[in-house]
């Protein structure tokens, strides 16, 4: 059995789904987590004209350091929105943060190749859950930006969200992050 397959057998189940396991980390209510390992961006560095400018909320971009992503949940709450083409999806949190995880640039037009969603519209999800897998060498390929993008796109409900990403370990001068590290804090005061 070669390196792929036995990749491929930690994902895969016998009856050929999909089924990564989930990430396991200490959370907390207020807190939305990184939902899966790369390099941590500002929202202004993202290569778009409405993320940068705050449309789409107050958070962080990602840059995958795997060619084979899953995006884990962020926090903890149930599915409230997602895409015919499996690359964007809102978690509606338990303490009334909405949260956008949405893969790459210009990705919707790839009408969903390369992306597999993991969980339904209103399934309940955990932080560290697994909820959709997407290959990123397709979406270089198609020519798009792979960059992922997870925001608070209420955050005008809270009084404050801290931007708490930060690493120790820096590839390129930009702090690496894994899945499962803080990226933002709302406070209510």
């Amino acid at each position: 059995m070669g390196l792929f397959e036995k990749i491929k057998s930690k994902f895969v189940s016998a009856d050929g789904k999909l089924t990564p396991p989930p990430a396991s980390f200490a959370t907390r209510p207020d807190t939305v987590y990184a939902p899966l390992t790369g390099m941590l961006v500002s929202l202004q560095e993202v290569n778009d004209e409405v993320i940068p400018a705050g449309l789409l909320g107050v958070g962080y971009g990602i840059v995958p350091t795997t060619s084979t992503g899953v995006i884990y949940s962020p926090v903890s709450g149930h599915v409230g929105a997602t895409t015919v083409t499996n690359h964007s999806i809102i978690i509606a949190a338990d303490n009334g943060m909405e949260v956008l995880v949405h893969v790459g640039i210009g990705t919707v037009n790839m009408g969903g190749k390369g992306f597999t969603a993991l969980v339904s519209m209103g399934d309940e999800v955990v932080a560290g859950q697994p909820l959709l897998a997407f290959d990123d060498d397709s979406i270089k390929l198609a020519g798009y930006d792979d960059v992922v993008t997870c925001t608070i796109t209420n955050a005008d409900k809270f009084d404050r969200v801290d931007r708490v990403g930060d690493s120790g370990t820096l590839i390129g001068g930009r702090p690496l992050v894994k899945i499962g590290d803080p990226l933002l804090v709302v406070r209510s005061e």
